[in-house]
């Protein structure tokens, strides 16, 4: 019996079962490493559901127009320490004063002049687009006007009345505060760890995947497949903490030169021919380096007590001769930075060769800033003009999927893109749930389960891995828009639609403009990573 023509072919190929050559069971197996328990993980979920009832009560009580945008503010303000927190609120507060007078001088400018208000939008669009991709570090400066902006030019196309802009614009005010506010005392009430202890955490986690990563190398088993150790978020965290005046610049120095001698231990651990076994002087080498991580974990966790009495057990390790001059070189710098753990900041210990603060490596862009302004604010027009002729002012999200996906580097752009559609998708799905289960609720109570229950899948996800938490953020934004989309609980499927339908809008354009159009950034180059600490 043959399967029907319309049917997916079910594979198995040497134990693995598979649909469309997909590997079922390896794609469940990484769907669960993604969503398992993670340091604090529980804990950032909690936070994220108490701040978005919280926010979602206050908004009910006073009936604020812009209801979703304080909810859906708190995925973009909580973040994984207090620091960076604070950080992304104060930066916030900077951008709505900018959006602020960016709207009312255009209002000003051209009350009734259609042309060229369309103009000045453009030109606002282009302004603030090139400053996204010159000041990467600080984008959400310039990301939040235009995503304001997104909202206002079709109220401003709607109902020119200058009244009913300031009233907008204040409650603009009002949502944005409150959700600093809720997430400052959330973060207050339940804790959250501070940026020293998530670099400790981060730094212990590392130490533990590179000893295993030796521990496979001298034994062949270590898979090419495997991912190595990213340090440097690492080093962003302790360049950031330190600007913040959380360490001391020797500190930091003695943490970038440790983090950075484990990144080029993982790094050697990859090279070569990992199919051929290694040999009896390699084995010992890695042998030895895992035995040496370990004791250097186990002083992190244990602090100097346990490494005093190491030293009067006379546990002290031997020297070892490395037959791999890179691996030698790294060990002889991590070794180093440890002497200088205990010097106690006295000035013993061997000093660094040089400097850590050498200027990193600027991310590759694709396109110089002024054509990919040019680019993004097409594409954003593109929508503008769409949204307005077809007068579907409910698709303004195309104009911010154009500016939340924007980056100057077109692997980045489209991977992110990915992970919006994914997660405004299953959101959606969500949101679709919740709005067919909200009008058989008789009381708040109910409807405060549905919001806290999708928005904790969302925040779970968002607290994972920074490479997928975007998802998260996506899922949560979604839900949120779609249930509190008014000072109510909403019913109507038709916001589901109209989100979508602008999250696709603005994908096509953005795709249009950036690829289907003169796709010259396609040069066999390495993929670029995303920027990190992005904030959204």
């Amino acid at each position: 019996m043959g399967s029907s023509s319309g049917s997916v072919p079910l594979k198995s190929v040497g134990g693995m079962v598979g649909i469309g050559g997909v590997d079922v069971l390896k794609f469940l197996r990484q769907l669960l490493e993604e969503l398992r328990p993670m340091p604090d993980r529980l804990g950032g979920t909690m936070r994220m559901v108490s701040a978005c009832l919280l926010i979602w009560i206050v908004v009910l009580t006073f009936r604020n127009p812009m209801a979703d945008l304080g909810v859906l503010m708190v995925f973009v303000f909580l973040q994984r320490n207090k620091m960076m927190t604070r950080y992304v609120a104060v930066l916030a507060i900077v951008s709505l004063i900018f959006s602020s007078l960016w709207i009312f001088g255009i209002a000003y400018l051209s009350w009734n002049i259609n042309w060229l208000r369309v103009l000045l939008w453009g030109g606002m669009f282009w302004i603030n687009f090139y400053f996204m991709s010159r000041l990467p570090k600080v984008n959400l400066i310039f990301m939040l006007p235009i995503i304001f902006a997104a909202v206002f030019c079709f109220s401003f196309d709607q109902d020119p009345n200058p009244n009913y802009l300031i009233s907008q614009l204040g409650w603009l005010w009002c949502a944005i505060g409150l959700a600093i506010m809720g997430s400052f005392l959330v973060e207050y009430f339940f804790g959250a760890p501070s940026a020293l202890d998530l670099l400790r955490s981060q730094v212990r986690r590392g130490l533990d995947r590179i000893e295993i990563h030796c521990l496979k190398r001298a034994v062949g088993q270590l898979s090419p497949l495997e991912l190595g150790v990213n340090t440097g978020v690492a080093l962003d965290q302790a360049k950031m903490i330190q600007k913040f005046g959380g360490l001391t610049p020797l500190q930091r120095e003695n943490c970038t030169r440790i983090v950075s001698a484990l990144g080029e231990i993982d790094r050697v651990a990859f090279e070569g021919d990992l199919s051929i076994p290694p040999s009896a002087s390699d084995r010992a080498d890695w042998h030895h380096v895992s035995r040496h991580l370990d004791r250097l974990r186990k002083r992190l966790l244990q602090g100097e007590e346990w490494h005093r009495a190491q030293n009067e057990d006379g546990e002290i390790p031997n020297a070892h001769s490395f037959g791999n001059a890179r691996l030698a070189e790294a060990m002889k710098e991590l070794m180093d930075a440890e002497a200088c753990l205990d010097s106690k900041g006295e000035g013993r210990g061997v000093p660094s060769k040089k400097m850590p603060e050498a200027p990193a490596p600027a991310e590759r862009k694709d396109f110089t800033d002024a054509e990919f302004a040019t680019r993004a604010t097409i594409a954003t027009m593109a929508c503008y003009m769409f949204a307005s002729m077809t007068d579907w002012s409910g698709i303004h999200t195309c104009m911010i999927t154009c500016a939340v996906s924007a980056m100057n580097n077109v692997d980045s752009q489209v991977f992110k893109q990915r992970l919006r559609i994914i997660g405004a998708s299953i959101g959606g799905l969500m949101g679709f749930l919740a709005i067919f289960l909200i009008p058989h609720m008789d009381n708040l109570m109910g409807v405060l389960l549905i919001m806290a229950l999708g928005t904790g899948i969302s925040a779970w996800v968002c607290m994972g891995r920074v490479k997928y938490s975007y998802i998260g953020v996506q899922m949560g934004v979604a839900v949120v828009m779609l249930i509190a989309q008014d000072p109510h609980a909403t019913t109507e499927f038709t916001v589901i639609r109209d989100r979508l339908v602008g999250i696709l809008v603005g994908l096509f354009a953005m795709r249009y403009a950036f690829i289907w159009w003169t796709p010259k950034y396609i040069r066999g180059i390495e993929r670029a990573s995303a920027p990190r600490l992005s904030p959204i």
